[in-house]
Formats: C-alpha cells, structure tokens, sequence
C-alpha cells in the first residue's frame, strides 16, 4: 500500500512539473527570440538612419551590443522572475508532499507492526491448533488403534434399546448394513427372544451401573453362529454393548475336547510303553507299559515313583532317584530330555530302554509323558542303518565309505603283500544311453556277482560309484591277484545281460613295502586300469552297438528292412556323385545306423497305427540326439555319428535338433535325409500303406529347396531314381 501511494504522487509530481516548467520555458525562449530579431532586425536599419560617419557607426555598434543585453535583461527579468517563483512554490509544494508522505509511511509503519503483531498472535494460535489437532488425531489414532486390536462390534444404545452408533474393525462382522439397524429398536432387528434378554440387561446396567453379560446363538449364512454380549454404563442414558462372535473360541472347546480323547485314545492303543508322570510318581500308564514291565493291571504301577521299579543304581553308577530326578528337572526346563534307564521287572528281570521325556498339559495340569523304548529294536535298527551306510544299494557289495576305512584299517605290515584292483564296465552309458537305465542297473548287478564270485571269502569287494569296482586282496602278491583277475574275466565271458556282453577292463598294483605310499599304489592301479580301457572299450562299444541294431531289428522288422534299403539308396548315391571308396563305405554306414537312436523308443511309438499326439512326436524326434549319443561313444564312428544326428535338419532351417540351414548341414546328412524320405514314402508304414515311387519324386520335387538340398535332389531323380 505504501509503496502504491508513493509511486502515485511521484508521477503526479512529475506529470505537473513538467507541463508547468515546459510552457514557461517556451515562452520565455519565445519572448527571447522576439527581441532578438527586433533587435537584430531594427538597430541596424536605427543606426544607419541617424548615423553617417563610419567612426561613429563604430562606436555605436559597439554599445548596440551593451543596449541589447540591457533591453533584454530588462525585458526578461519579470518572466524569469516569475519562473523562479513558480519553482519555489513547486518545491514548496514538493516539501508539503514529503511531509504528507512522511506522515502517511509513519502510519502505515504503525499499520504494519499492528499486522506483524497480528500476525505473531494469530501464528501462535495456529501453532496451538496444530499441537491440539497433533494431540487429537494421536488420541483417535490410539483409540482407532484399540478399537482394532478389539476382535469385538461396539454398539451404544439408549435406555429404550434404540441403537445410536457403532464403532467396528471390520465392517464385514456386522450381519447388516448400517442404515438397517441405527436408529431402530432392538427387538426390530435381534429376534424376540434374545431382545427381551438384551433389553432386561439394558436396564440392570442403567440401575446398577455393573457390568452385564450374556450369551446367544443366531442362525449366519447357513451356519449356526455364537456370539456373547457385554454391557456397561455410558453416561446417564446409554449403554455401550459389546459384542464378541466366540462361535471359534467355543470350536476350540471342543476341538480340545477330541484331542484329548485322541490323545487317550493313542495313549491307550500305542505300541510303545508311556507312562504319565507328576510329581515324580506314576499316574497313569497304557496297557504296553504293564505289559513291558510284567505286570497285570495299571494299579500295580500307579501311584509309584519311576526309580521304585528300577534297580537301586543305573549302569553308568548313578543312583536310580537322583537321575530320575534330574531327568525330570531337566525336562521341566528345556520341555524334554532323552535318557536311558534300565528297569525291573515284576520278576526281578533288569533290562534297557530309552526314555523320551516330555513336560505336557494334561487335563490343565502339567505333567510328564515318558515314552519308554525297548533298546533291543533300537540296536536292530542301528545294525540296519550301519548295514545300508556302508554297503551299495543297488549291488549289495561294500561302498566307498567301508572300502576307504578298511583301505586304512589294512594299510600296515601285517597285510603286506597287499593287492589293489579296480574293475571298471565297459559301455555302462552307452547301454543306459541306448536302452533305459534299468538295463545299465542290471549290468552292474550283474558285474557285482562276477566279481564276488571270482574272490575269495577274505577279499574285499566294494563298488566306488557309477560303473567302477575295487578289489583290497590283504596278503595276496601281485601274481595270485592277476590270478583272481583272470578267472573273474573268464567268469564275465560266459555271461550277458540280454543280448549285450559283459566287459569288464581291469588294473592292479601291490603294495609289498610297508615304506610305499598306499594311495600311490591306488593311483598306479587306477592308470593300470585305464589303460586297458583304452584297449578294451572301443571294442566292447563296437559289439554294444551291434546288440543295439540286432535289437531295434528285433524290436521291429519294418525299421530293419528301411535301414538296409537306405544304406543302399545311400550307397548308390556315393556312387552317382563321385566319392571315394572310403566315403562311400562311410555314407553308407550312416545310412545302415541313422534311426539307431529309435532303440530308445517305446515300441507303442514306432509301431503306432493312428497319428501321434503332440508328446509322442517330441519324443520321437528325440532319436537322432540319442544315435549320435550312442555313436560317439566310438571313436571310429564320431564323424558317421554328425550325419546321424543332422539327418532330420531341412534345407530351409525348420528341421530338427539343431534347426541347421543350408550347408551348415553336413552333406552327408542331406543325402540320408532325401533317400530316407523316399524309402519312408515308397515303403509300407504302421499308419499306412506303400505309396508309389512316382508320388515320392514328386514330393522331393516339391520340398527340394524347402526341406532338402535342391542340387541332391535333383542327382538323386537323375541318376539314382532313373536306373
């Protein structure tokens, strides 16, 4: 405001003075110049009129000069005069402006400190409203918060039972909307029977101010519900209700009830001798507990103390009361305790058992639940479990656990010489790869018998894992072992695990000085092991893989008759392209073993009548993976292997496993690929009939460039097809 004030008469000022001071200025320069002409116009014209001679002329020119500035003075004088009297009483009308404005800026300084002292009150109290809405928004915050934590419905009625408000955590408790019952009575919303109940409560708590209760059931959503109803004066005329659906609370009463009659029930019918004990003296007891202790009835046992049917002293030497009273102690405080104790029988008989000591609440008293073990079945069980960690499952022989304990056990002088062979199975993954690995079981089973059956009964025979056995032959020397070694060769060549041989590569060394490092000799017999692996396994593989056609011809003669005509399709391919004898001795092994991977096939799926599902066909396409599985194995048979698991790849990349476009496939491969399909089509199939060679070359023609290589095909109709 003030500075709007100022800025007013600041241009006032400036707007008047300026009109003012401009058109006395003018005039003043008008009347200057008036004279000046007249002068300059007339005193020469004077001069030379009264004036002849020069010299005289002269001097009066030069006083004209003098005259002027007199005339003009004289002329001047009362304008100028009265300017300076206009500016005085300008700038004395300034200094009146200023005084105004001094006054008017004291009174709006004195303005301001009313409103910054205003504003200082007013920004107190608004400090105080906040703290007082702090403190208010906290309490309904901590009442909001009680409210919850209540699993309870809050309802304030009045004297006559007309329901007022309600407060509730959860909305979903109420069995009606709000406009439904506020403001109604109760006995037009709760049935009569219970409002009649509620409305007496209503005025004992009005009259007495005591606190009233009482419980009532209504029928919720097809389920009978119970609820319990407390009652408390609120003021002179109100009542607060509060009502709790306990219909979980009494559940709970029951469920109780059942576990405890469960809990009997087990206890009466449990296996296991129990005995319930409090205050160190036996309560209670199920029949095995009688039973186990010799006796004929629970009254012989009842109301006796656990150490007056033990003998006086436990076999570590502690007195039979002090440790069933520390056992009891310790249970009470960590809940249980494990122990073993020995009891006497009715007959004097002492014997073991284990007790489990547990703190439970029985019938709202806390007692303890001893269950009491016969030690007898314990070591039982114990003999069995040592049984299975030291011995194979599979094979029944030792495993590496018991053989490198023994290994330890054997290692000094008095074993020496002391032999090592390790055995290892020749084609295990090729066989579990080829057919399932209950197969590959079998052979190991198999193994295992050759193997014990070619040792002696002080031998230690132990599987290692997977398909490796070892041998420990204590104070047998490195001959008597190649002795053993080979009548267990000889042993495994009579045997065959269906029509797969059983080949087994081994390797030993012997220990004969105590100095010698056992695992060195470990190690020696595992290379010695290995490097006859080198020797026999390809072959074993070789034979393996002859089972494994022998078999899938067996299987199904349909896939014996289409392999050979593909190798021979293949063969004449070789033929019509130029390859070498090698090659085409090669292409036509491919050809003979690229469904090999069938053998892994369930035969419900080759042979199948109608159209494979979704699944069977994934499954199907799994056998060019596992005939190149199966033929890597072979180290001659790794290339032959590429083309077997390309065979099903299309020209146009879409084909399978690998989706290989082009040339990326093998040229091998695309050649099986066309004169499988041909021989697929012209051969009778177990979903169809033959279809004639002509159809075939059509559908070459048609997918060449899309599924096969254009340029094959083409060499395949020419010169294959043609003749």
């Amino acid at each position: 405001m003030f500075f709007a004030l100022k800025r007013s008469i600041k241009s006032f000022r400036k707007k008047s003075s300026k009109n003012k001071f401009k058109y006395l200025g003018i005039k003043i320069s008008i009347i200057y110049l008036t004279i000046g002409f007249i002068w300059v116009y007339f005193s020469d014209r004077f001069v030379n009129s009264f004036f002849y001679s020069k010299d005289t002329v002269l001097i009066v020119n030069t006083y004209k000069g003098w005259v002027y500035v007199f005339i003009s003075t004289a002329v001047l004088y009362p304008f100028i005069r009265r300017f300076l009297k206009k500016v005085e009483e300008t700038e004395n009308e300034l200094n009146d402006s200023y005084k105004e404005l001094r006054a008017k800026n004291e009174e709006l300084q004195a303005y301001v400190g009313q409103l910054t002292a205003a504003e200082e009150f007013l920004r107190i109290q608004y400090d105080k409203i906040i703290e007082n809405e702090g403190k208010l928004i906290k309490s309904e915050e901590e009442s909001r918060a009680i409210i919850k934590a209540l699993p309870d419905l809050l309802f304030v009625v009045d004297r006559d039972g007309v329901f007022i408000d309600y407060q509730a955590n959860d909305e979903t408790l109420l069995l009606m909307k709000k406009n439904k019952f506020i403001g109604k009575n109760i006995y037009e919303v709760l049935p009569d029977d219970i409002a009649k109940i509620g409305h007496e409560k209503i005025k004992l708590v009005l009259e007495t101010g005591e606190l009233q209760s009482f419980e009532y059931q209504l029928h919720v959503s097809g389920k009978e519900q119970y609820f319990e109803l407390r009652m408390v004066k609120r003021g002179q005329d109100e009542v607060l209700a509060i009502a709790r659906n306990i219909t979980a609370a009494l559940e709970s009463k029951i469920e109780l009830k059942a576990s405890e009659y469960t809990f009997r029930t087990l206890f009466e019918n449990s296996a296991d001798a129990i005995l319930i004990i409090e205050d160190n003296k036996i309560i209670d007891c199920n029949l095995a507990a009688f039973e186990l202790l010799g006796y004929d009835c629970k009254t012989n046992i009842s109301n006796r103390y656990l150490w007056s049917i033990a003998p006086d002293d436990q076999p570590d030497g502690i007195n039979s009361k002090e440790k069933a009273i520390k056992a009891i102690e310790t249970s009470e405080v960590n809940i249980k305790s494990n122990f073993e104790w020995w009891f006497k029988k009715n007959d004097g008989t002492i014997f073991p058992v284990e007790i489990m000591l547990t703190s439970i609440v029985l019938n709202g008293k806390k007692v303890f639940h001893a269950l009491c073990r016969d030690l007898n079945k314990r070591k039982q069980m114990e003999q069995k479990l040592e049984y299975l960690s030291y011995h194979d499952q599979l094979t029944g022989l030792y495993n590496r656990r018991f053989f490198e304990k023994q290994l330890e056990n054997l290692n000094n002088k008095e074993n020496l010489p002391l032999t090592i062979v390790m055995a290892d199975v020749n084609g295990l993954k090729l066989i579990n790869d080829s057919f399932g690995h209950s197969m590959g079981d079998e052979l190991l089973i198999k193994v295992s018998e050759v193997i014990k059956k070619g040792c002696r009964n002080s031998d230690i025979v132990a599987r290692l894992g997977g398909d490796e056995f070892i041998i420990l032959l204590p104070k047998t020397s490195k001959y008597e072992g190649e002795q053993i070694v080979k009548n267990i060769k000889n042993l495994s060549l009579k045997e065959k695990v269906r029509s797969v041989d059983v080949s087994i590569s081994f390797g030993l060394d012997t220990k004969e000085k105590i100095e010698e490092k056992i695992y060195d000799v470990l190690k020696t017999t595992e290379d010695n092991m290995y490097k006859k692996k080198l020797f026999e396994s390809p072959s074993m593989r070789g034979k393996t893989i002859k089972a494994i056609i022998n078999t899938l011809h067996e299987k199904n003669k349909r896939e014996e008759q289409h392999s050979y005509r593909v190798s021979l399709l293949c063969k004449r391919m070789g033929e019509a392209i130029g390859l070498s004898e090698r090659e085409i001795e090669e292409l036509k092994t491919a050809g003979l073993l690229h469904d090999i991977g069938k053998i892994a096939i369930d035969e419900n799926i080759l042979n199948k009548s109608g159209k494979l599902t979704d699944d069977e066909w994934q499954v199907l396409k799994r056998h060019p993976e596992i005939g190149y599985r199966i033929l890597s194995t072979v180290n001659d048979l790794s290339e032959i292997a590429e083309y077997v698991l390309a065979h099903h790849e299309m020209w146009n990349g879409k084909g399978y496993p690998k989706g290989l476009k082009g040339e990326e496939i093998p040229f091998q491969a695309r050649i099986i690929s066309i004169v499988d399909a041909y021989d697929a089509i012209t051969s009778e199939r177990s979903y169809r009939s033959a279809l004639s060679e002509e159809f075939a070359v059509k559908e070459l023609q048609l997918n060449a460039g899309i599924q096969f290589d254009p340029q094959l095909v083409k060499v395949f109709i020419e010169k294959v097809y043609s003749k």
